[in-house]
């Protein structure tokens, strides 16, 4: 909708008209609109905030951020599309973020003509254009700024899952596929449906909306359908009945759009990118029973971080679930990658969407019900729920002494269900969760400080955690032990009965009792035992220094704490086979080319190191997404930039994504560990497998160090804390 002011009667006459228009069309002014949603939020319509007189305003020289800041309004300028999604939720919910880190309303202007869209922006009439790619620009060099590209995107043909799949052009043959006729590749389409034979392309009426079309796709009133794979992204996990695999079109680089005046606006939206990409985890759902998973080379477990289950220390990693399911992996040849949730609705919520393959987290049986979606292994443990108190109160002997307390629960706590079982037997107390954000740990310690009355824990969690130095005691047992399990999707037959065996063989066996005693029965003393127990403060014996380059830099300190222990846990007097040394194990040429002089100094071979993978990073397109740029970058610095290069090369031979490292430079990396002769030996190109799991296993690393100081905070990161998070990271 563009917005000039002429004082013409007529021009507002037509301003009204239209405003009547889109009043009665549900349109995007909330001042008309209630809090409910007619559609799926993947697909939502946003709406705007602030009154229609606030957004006529016009601001020539006034789109940079002291000046947005300064009247706390963030214009955004899109493309109205009718009954066709506008903006994806991942973009929508990074804007909302970037927003609120900066205190600022967001007004979504809507532009009937995407031509229009550049001079809106460049008049001044808004502050940014989302929801398009690098190409919107293409005779406005000068004039406008890309930020770092958030994500490509791609148009896919989407079928059933119980159809056969479209994997080329050929398999089009004889099919239906429906699309807008004012989408991008609908003259490819038109190409398509006269050189394949019986192929029939239908046109979408403009009234049928994106998610009803979804909708007669999965009825199949429509054959096949084309979407843009922003919005199957978030489409598809939850809607498993839809595949979308063939690709239509090439890729296209979204970023966003500014004016080139305002400077302070494109550095502080690239800054937040760099923080937003990279400390979230956006690994793909995979619904896939234990042969896929074999071949993919990683088991993912959902968990808590508690000290039974899984916690850092001294930049190792431990817990009980932890250590048996490496077991299990191990013994499949498989890496385990750790997810770890909050909460057990989250859990399940992982699993459920694919992000996660079984939840492993001491859930007794209490828990169980009549689910169709999930399945329970074997035990493999077995503990009591006891009632926790502060130390040196009167003990609670039964049930009845419960009358008239209060039982707080962690958040994370599997006692929830037993409990309010207690309670429907008639008995009278308060039963509340903890604050959104405190685990066991942090429940245990409130309790200690008098801030909770009671708590329930499973018994073999009090040694786990040494409650009573704490300040905290047991009151008395609340049932029999029960039986803990691990939870598979129901249809994962071939990932349940591998759990089974490998229970049914360990449990209680040497191995395992070492392990079991290891946590739940020995005493643990000294650091290692505080540390279980001890909130996370830092990562290494190096964290001021890390931070401090890492900050130069423009590199989250915890990627490059994950990198160090991974080239040398962290012992500045590491040295390798091939030469290399300190605690970012440079090869001396490359110290020399850096300038390090002693890569025994901590303090030099950090900063050194962080330099270099800053020069290695500027090797590669600002195109690039940014957490790949950080991949290849990793990649570079383990295997060496030539040998990047020549993988992404390969990548385009074979049909992969160049410009991605997971799942496809990665794989033609793999190409490169080929042999050659010389002297009649046989000799790899490059150990590429090696750097293939190097990288992976620092991304587990660093977004498991995230997901651990977060957790184990007692209060859950709160959006003012979350701007400091952000604004020490930039």
């Amino acid at each position: 909708m563009k917005i000039n002011l002429p004082s013409t009667r007529k021009y507002y006459l037509k301003i009204f008209t239209t405003i009547l228009s889109l009043i009665l069309s549900s349109t995007i002014f909330s001042d008309v609109l209630d809090d409910r949603v007619a559609s799926p939020k993947f697909c939502d319509l946003p709406v705007t905030k602030a009154k229609y007189s606030q957004m006529v305003k016009v601001f020539p020289n006034g789109q940079d951020l002291s000046a947005i800041k300064e009247r706390k309004v963030f214009r955004v300028l899109l493309h109205h599309k009718t009954n066709r999604c506008v903006i994806s939720q991942t973009e929508r919910e990074l804007l909302e973020e970037f927003a609120f880190l900066n205190g600022l309303d967001l007004n979504w202007i809507y532009v009937e003509n995407s031509r229009d869209l550049l001079s809106e922006l460049l008049s001044g009439k808004g502050d940014i254009i989302v929801a398009q790619d690098q190409s919107l620009s293409m005779n406005n060099q000068d004039e406008i700024n890309f930020s770092h590209v958030w994500a490509n995107s791609t148009f896919k043909i989407v079928e059933r899952a119980d159809s056969s799949r479209i994997s080329r052009n050929e398999d089009l043959v004889g099919r239906q596929i429906a699309a807008y006729k004012n989408s991008p590749v609908w003259d490819k389409l038109v190409e398509l449906s006269n050189t394949q034979v019986g192929m029939v392309l239908k046109e979408i009426p403009l009234t049928v909306s994106y998610y009803e079309v979804m909708q007669r796709l999965k009825i199949a009133q429509y054959d096949l359908v084309v979407a843009d794979s922003l919005f199957l992204d978030i489409y598809l996990p939850v809607n498993s009945e839809l595949q979308a695999n063939f690709v239509l079109s090439k890729q296209r680089k979204m970023a966003w759009a500014i004016s080139s005046r305002a400077e302070e606006l494109h550095k502080s939206l690239n800054q937040y990118l760099s923080y937003q990409r990279l400390t979230r985890d956006i690994a793909p759902a995979y619904f896939e029973d234990f042969s896929s998973i074999k071949d993919r080379g990683v088991l993912r477990v959902i968990t808590y971080a508690n000290p039974s289950h899984y916690y850092l220390h001294k930049g190792n990693l431990f817990g009980f679930e932890y250590e048996l399911l490496k077991q299990f992996a191990k013994s499949h040849m498989l890496r385990l990658n750790v997810i770890l949730a909050h909460t057990q609705e989250e859990m399940f919520e992982l699993l459920n969407s694919g992000k996660g393959d079984l939840i492993a987290a001491s859930l007794p049986s209490s828990i169980i019900k009549e689910n169709k979606l999930v399945r329970y292994t074997v035990p493999y443990n077995y503990a009591s729920p006891i009632l926790i108190g502060r130390a040196n109160e009167d003990s609670i002997i039964d049930i009845r002494g419960l009358s008239g307390r209060r039982v707080t629960l962690a958040q994370d706590s599997p006692y929830w269900d037993f409990m309010l079982k207690l309670k429907d037997q008639g008995l009278k107390f308060e039963l509340v969760k903890a604050n959104d954000g405190v685990n066991l740990e942090g429940t245990m310690l409130m309790v200690a400080l008098g801030m909770y009355d009671l708590t329930v824990v499973g018994d073999h969690q009090i040694t786990a955690a040494k409650l009573f130095s704490m300040g905290v005691e047991s009151h008395f047992i609340l049932s029999e032990p029960q039986a803990h399990r691990w939870a598979v999707k129901a249809d994962r037959q071939q990932l349940f009965n591998s759990l089974n065996d490998f229970i049914t063989i360990q449990f209680r066996g040497e191995n395992y009792n070492v392990l079991h005693a290891k946590y739940f029965e020995q005493p643990q003393s000294g650091m290692y035992a505080n540390a279980r127990l001890t909130k996370i403060t830092s990562l290494s014996p190096y964290d001021d220094m890390t931070q401090k380059y890492s900050a130069e830099y423009g590199f989250d300190w915890r990627l490059i704490t994950a990198l160090m222990f991974q080239e040398s846990q962290f012992d500045p007097k590491a040295n390798s086979y091939a030469g290399a040394q300190g605690l970012m194990q440079m090869i001396p040429a490359t110290a020399e080319f850096m300038g390090v002089s002693d890569l025994s100094n901590p303090r030099k071979s950090i900063n050194g190191g962080v330099r270099y993978l800053n020069y290695l990073r500027s090797r590669f397109e600002d195109s690039i997404l940014l957490q790949d740029r950080i991949w290849f970058t990793l990649a570079s610095y383990n295997a060496g930039y030539g040998r990047v290069k020549r993988s992404r090369e390969l990548a385009e031979i074979m049909g992969l994504d160049k410009d991605k490292w997971f799942d496809n430079v990665e794989v033609a990396m793999m190409g490169l560990g080929k042999f050659y002769t010389k002297k009649g030996k046989q000799i790899p190109y490059c150990q590429c497998g090696q750097t293939v799991v190097y990288v992976r296993e620092i991304r587990t690393r660093y977004f498991n160090y995230i997901k651990l100081i977060e957790t184990q905070k007692l209060a859950v990161l709160l959006p003012k804390n979350r701007i400091t998070e952000y604004k020490k990271f930039n």
